[in-house]
């Protein structure tokens, strides 16, 4: 039980109740995760994976005009299928390269370190598993320049105070030339946003129920999935999509240790939140935290970019 329990005893108490994202990832909210990203409305990851195939020769040549070795450090790595081809690509372009996998999911990483094995030869592999606000601050100096990746557009999950504070956390185990790239999901039409999050197979809405489910197997609940209904929305005035999970009556969920917790009907649970942003929220987010925008590398609708930032 342990930090997962206190949590969830945290967030269902306050008022609104609320669970952290962070706990969607056991071995079966992995699996739903990836259903996900297969999903024609999650257009995310294609669009991601358009400028990894795209524009990573580009991007390992903008740094190797600093660095001719290079460590990569990847936050929520995941399974390692997209940075595979990324690091393929990168190869040629340093004499040496080291990638470290920095992932909540110790399941996760195991399929990580298969993938980038199974694709690249000569490359230094650390998969270290836990919270990377964590593992991070544990990385000790390197010789080599280094790079910080954070794709998946999964700085949307953060409010922009959050944002900021993260920035100057990663820039605190960067040097001057050293570097962070990070995948910006950007604004657009905002049924299309609202249909990424609000799937036609309702594979979303399982995923997110799954933390229920993990509740009632790993904390002893007794959550009735059927009493409960996911709910996304997507507000352009903000940006924000936003998840919950709603409490279709009025009911009393208890725990085994005893802790129990009512809901009134109606009453919502929220998740998780996935900004997209406008360009001037990038640019304010590199002055708040004190980093230059080095180079851009966007989709050709111009809907997604990875940004190259570097410290100052």
């Amino acid at each position: 039980m342990g930090e997962f329990f206190e949590h969830v005893k945290e967030g269902l108490s306050k008022t609104p109740k609320e669970i952290s994202s962070r706990y969607f990832y056991d071995a079966k909210g992995d699996a739903l995760y990836q259903d996900i990203m297969q999903l024609q409305e999650y257009y995310l990851p294609g669009c991601e994976m358009q400028i990894i195939e795209n524009k990573s020769n580009q991007i390992a040549q903008d740094i190797s005009a600093r660095h001719s070795c290079l460590q990569i450090v990847e936050l929520g790595a995941g399974d390692g299928s997209k940075t595979k081809y990324m690091l393929k690509q990168f190869q040629p372009y340093f004499s040496s390269l080291e990638y470290i996998a920095m992932d909540i999911s110790e399941n996760v990483l195991d399929i990580n370190e298969a993938e980038i094995r199974s694709e690249i030869g000569q490359i230094g592999y650390n998969g270290v598993a836990g919270d990377y606000f964590e593992t991070y601050q544990s990385l000790s100096a390197t010789s080599s320049g280094r790079l910080v990746l954070f794709l998946g557009a999964n700085i949307g999950n953060y409010s922009t105070e959050e944002v900021i504070d993260f920035f100057k956390f990663v820039q605190s185990k960067l040097n001057g030339d050293d570097y962070f790239l990070v995948a910006f999901d950007l604004v657009k039409d905002p049924r299309k946003i609202q249909a990424a999050y609000d799937d036609s197979k309702g594979i979303t809405k399982q995923f997110n129920l799954n933390l229920l489910e993990r509740m009632n197997r790993e904390l002893g609940a007794n959550f009735d999935i059927q009493n409960f209904d996911h709910f996304p929305f997507y507000d352009p005035l903000t940006g924000i999509a936003s998840s919950q999970i709603i409490s279709m009556k009025k009911q009393t969920v208890e725990f085994s240790d005893g802790f129990s917790v009512t809901f009134d009907l109606f009453e919502a649970i929220h998740t998780e939140i996935s900004k997209k942003f406008f360009w001037s929220d990038i640019e304010e987010i590199a002055k708040e935290s004190k980093m230059y925008i080095e180079q851009t590398y966007f989709t050709p609708n111009k809907g997604y970019t990875f940004v190259l930032f570097r410290g100052k």
